[in-house]
């Protein structure tokens, strides 16, 4: 009788410390999970960044709301530099923002039929950041990176059990971080990255040079060390080039214009994926698809102030990148629109600058970068944000 009853007890008290953990888990919320559920950015009482489940938010959004919204643009962390009042100019379409830290090829092909079946859009902006050639689906057990169920079909029900049930100390440490008062907000309720904490950092030019020095050009002297004495393969550009034409078959089957955007990445960054391999991939590309093309080794991507980090970019490239396709503005040298008519002829005027910077390396050491003073720094001081 005695065993029954401590058999019984031991049961009761597993469950006793299940209910504790799932009802913090539920009410703390450390990831969002349960509180992004309705996708109404004004029902969430705490500041959203990047630790959060960022992508559920977005995906629960597009699911309740998308009849506010005509157009996405789908993309990585860079992509969250295009305002959504500067991306109506392209056609006068309402947008929201789908951009996701660590995007990949594997995730933009899930939005995309998650889009058409859920968003009816009329167009669909799909930008490109060079990077997803190095990997195809991000560490799943990261939840900042997470793909959610409702994109991949998986199990729901497993996913709430996952949040339910996982360990208190994270509860634990964001219930610590909100009562010290975090407030910053890196996600606006049109999906867009929030970057005034980068301006404020670069409020006078004293503070603008050292911190681009700090931020942005930390790497610089290894990366081009790779970029110019190694022609790196990356490993997903075949899975990269088949899964944009799924999307754009996708697109093309149910009447929604696609418009590819390669992104300008800063000299530093391309450390990371340019090499003859990449230049074949974006020719594979207008093989696809008409595109244009931000990124390559002209002054916009050669000024380090005109990037927060050496990933991405200031909203005034973005904005130059929108001005340039809609012919408000431009810079020489900065986008190309790229045909399978034309694109042998740009990849070779690439190429061409590519060896003029690596005869520079190779001769000096380094290669000359712009600065503040140049007419190439679109981020000017004390502009207000």
């Amino acid at each position: 009788m005695n065993y029954k009853k401590w058999n019984l007890a031991f049961l009761c008290l597993v469950l006793a410390v299940f209910a504790v953990l799932a009802s913090v888990n539920y009410f703390v919320d450390p990831f969002g999970y349960f509180s992004f559920q309705a996708g109404d950015y004004e029902a969430v009482d705490f500041p959203v960044d990047t630790t959060y489940y960022q992508r559920e938010l977005k995906a629960q959004h597009v699911l309740h709301y998308s009849d506010n919204y005509d157009a996405y643009l789908i993309g990585g962390s860079k992509s969250g530099s295009y305002r959504v009042e500067k991306l109506q100019e392209l056609d006068g379409y309402r947008y929201y923002s789908l951009y996701e830290a660590g995007g990949s090829f594997y995730e933009y092909e899930l939005e995309t039929e998650f889009l058409l079946k859920y968003a009816d859009p009329k167009k669909i902006v799909l930008s490109i950041s060079g990077g997803e050639v190095n990997y195809l689906k991000r560490n799943q057990e990261d939840i900042t990176v997470k793909v959610p169920a409702i994109l991949t079909g998986e199990s729901r029900f497993l996913e709430m059990t996952d949040f339910l049930f996982m360990d208190i100390t994270r509860s634990i440490d964001r219930l610590k971080e909100r009562l010290n008062g975090k407030t910053y907000a890196e996600l606006t309720p049109t999906g867009e990255r929030n970057l005034s904490k980068y301006y404020q950092k670069i409020e006078n030019g004293t503070d603008m040079e050292q911190y681009t020095r700090e931020a942005v050009l930390d790497t610089f002297a290894a990366r081009m060390k790779t970029l110019f004495t190694k022609d790196k393969e990356a490993s997903y550009i075949e899975e990269s080039l088949a899964s944009l034409k799924r999307i754009k078959k996708m697109c093309d089957s149910s009447g929604v214009e696609l418009m590819v955007i390669v992104a300008p990445s800063f000299i530093s960054e391309m450390g990371k994926f340019e090499s003859s391999y990449f230049r074949n991939y974006l020719n594979e590309i207008a093989l696809v698809t008409d595109y244009w093309d931000f990124s390559g080794f002209h002054d916009i991507d050669l000024n380090p102030y005109n990037f927060y980090n050496d990933g991405h970019f200031y909203y005034e490239v973005a904005d130059l990148v929108i001005d340039t396709i809609t012919g408000k503005d431009s810079y020489p040298g900065f986008g190309c629109y790229v045909t399978k008519e034309n694109a042998a002829q740009h990849l070779a005027e690439r190429e061409a600058d590519y060896e003029r910077l690596q005869q520079e390396y190779l001769e000096t050491g380094t290669i000359r970068l712009l600065g503040q003073e140049d007419e190439s720094c679109l981020v000017k001081n004390e502009t207000e944000k």
